[in-house]
């Protein structure tokens, strides 16, 4: 009975992390937009991107998705160095920016092989 259930837990944690690894997309395509607007002088995307790195961060390791997690916690103290930094931003700036949301793209495209890996298994 106790394997049931052990079972029937497994199955539905499986199935939420391929829900949320199927939401990753989405999410990689909010932080490019936002710094997009960031690009574009938009002052409340740096904010936005503040917040999206910081939920990736937390919510990443719920699902077990440590690389995605470490990545966006990096990604989200950048932001915030930056954020602290009272100046215009400058083209490193922004190039440090990009490499955040592309290693945290990379972290999701190799949780998502990981995942349909171990699926298939």
């Amino acid at each position: 009975m106790a394997d049931d259930a052990t079972d029937k837990l497994k199955a539905e944690m499986k199935a939420l992390r391929a829900e949320y690894l199927a939401e990753s997309p989405e999410r990689v395509r909010e932080l490019s937009e936002a710094l997009g607007r960031l690009r574009a002088r938009d002052a409340a995307a740096l904010g936005d991107l503040h917040r999206y790195f910081h939920r990736l961060a937390g919510s990443g390791g719920s699902y077990g998705f440590a690389e995605a997690t470490t990545r966006s916690r990096e990604a989200e103290h950048a932001v915030a160095s930056i954020a602290a930094e009272t100046r215009l931003l400058e083209r490193a700036d922004f190039a440090l920016l990009e490499q955040h949301v592309l290693a945290v793209a990379d972290a999701f495209r190799n949780a998502q092989r990981t995942f349909a890996a171990d699926a298939s298994n």
